[in-house]
């Protein structure tokens, strides 16, 4: 088996989020779903559970048995319950003020079932605010939203990517006036944001919409440099739209690690980064001083170990430097298996750890009880993580399965 082939299959629901052309979205969506579920769900099989405790009203956890992490830290508390009906696999942002939580699907479909019928995602949204500990509704999306969406933050306003077929639509909601309207464009891939500007593929080129003027900006020339990159991703950064991707001269059928590389457009011209030390090109964020892919584990080219070493799938990038370096060893692939995935800022949630940028320290995410294991939404705020909705697998995938309940962890 070939690595892209190897990568295809194992984490369908990221490829299908790269800049590739042609195919069915819709059913890529629900594929991406399945398989998604059904690895958590294989992953959390795995682990030791071991049950959270409540104490003096504020549920703590030990946390499940893990390889690496420390013990956990931190502590949990119950929300108000939101304005929303329960659901699954809804969409979350932090503005800088308010957790906004938009969509979701009332009726998932289980992880081994093959649903005929396409996803009865959700309009309707709400929004958090920590200063006053409440929740209050938000006008619903023009557009239906679910997980092959995403949800920016630019310049305090939420920035939607509805995926469609042949490109996406973007949408600005505006918390002050509580209303959304459409920015015109088609871009092809996830876009990414970093203060007031939101950067995305259109037309095979970089662009840029400043989302407190509400204009774009096509001034940013192509990217000429050789080899081109393929897969690629875009990240916003202080320094400049980082691309990353693997160049086009490196063979695709798995005889040589394909080494992601990155280039960087710094206000002038683009630069080739020097190549980094990872194969997997997933989920990058900026932590506002450098590039984080928090994708543990590693790939060694298949059964034979044909490329002589284990490569790791997730890295940190430097884009003033171009250095590189590898995710703590802290950080595995064995935690809890909890759906709870997020990043931003500093910090990082996933497998059952936390993981924080700044200081480099993994431990293990504590799991309160009655919390759904599939399809929630999390997000962080500067310094807290919310957690929202979801169905709980062993309910079923309807009815009391599912939860409009929120939760929000403080490390």
């Amino acid at each position: 088996m070939d690595v892209e082939q190897q990568v295809r299959e194992t984490y369908v629901e990221r490829l299908g989020a790269l800049e590739l052309s042609g195919g069915d979205v819709g059913a890529a969506r629900r594929t991406g779903a399945r398989l998604r579920a059904r690895r958590r769900l294989a992953v959390g099989a795995a682990a030791v559970a071991v049950g959270a405790v409540a104490v003096g009203g504020t549920l703590l956890g030990t946390g499940r048995v893990s390889v690496g992490p420390s013990h956990s830290v931190g502590h949990w508390r119950e929300l108000p319950t939101p304005p929303l009906s329960p659901r699954a696999d809804a969409l979350s942002v932090w503005t800088g003020r308010e957790v906004v939580v938009v969509g979701g699907d009332p009726d998932p479909c289980p992880p081994n079932a093959d649903c005929a019928t396409a996803p009865r995602e959700l309009r309707d949204g709400a929004a958090y605010d920590p200063a006053t500990d409440a929740w209050h509704r938000i006008a619903p999306a023009p557009v239906t939203v679910g997980p092959g969406d995403r949800l920016l933050s630019a310049a305090g306003r939420v920035v939607l990517r509805h995926w469609q077929e042949h490109g996406s639509r973007l949408f600005v909601y505006d918390p002050a006036g509580d209303e959304w309207s459409e920015i015109p464009t088609l871009l092809a891939d996830l876009p990414s944001a970093v203060g007031q500007r939101v950067y995305g593929f259109r037309d095979g080129r970089v662009t840029m919409y400043d989302a407190e003027r509400g204009v774009w900006d096509e001034r940013i020339p192509r990217d000429r440099i050789q080899p081109r990159l393929t897969q690629r991703r875009i990240t916003a950064t202080s320094s400049g739209p980082v691309v990353t991707g693997v160049p086009a001269n490196v063979p695709r059928d798995g005889s040589v690690p394909p080494v992601v590389a990155a280039d960087l457009y710094d206000g002038t011209t683009w630069h080739r980064l020097p190549t980094t030390g990872q194969v997997g090109n997933n989920a990058w964020f900026w932590t506002g001083t450098r590039l984080v892919d928090p994708e543990p584990g590693t790939l060694d080219g298949g059964e034979t170990d044909s490329w002589g070493r284990s490569y790791p799938q997730g890295g940190i990038l430097d884009p003033a430097t171009g250095s590189w370096s590898p995710l703590p060893s802290g950080l595995t692939d064995h935690g809890d298996g909890w759906t709870v995935n997020a990043s931003g800022g500093r910090w990082v949630a996933t497998y059952g750890q936390v993981y924080d940028t700044g200081s480099g320290r993994v431990w293990e995410l504590p799991r309160p009880d009655d919390t759904p294991d599939l399809a929630t939404t999390a997000v962080w705020t500067d310094r807290a993580l919310l957690v929202f909705g979801g169905v709980d697998s062993a309910q079923g995938y309807s009815g009391d399965a599912l939860t409009n309940h929120a939760w929000l962890y403080t490390p």
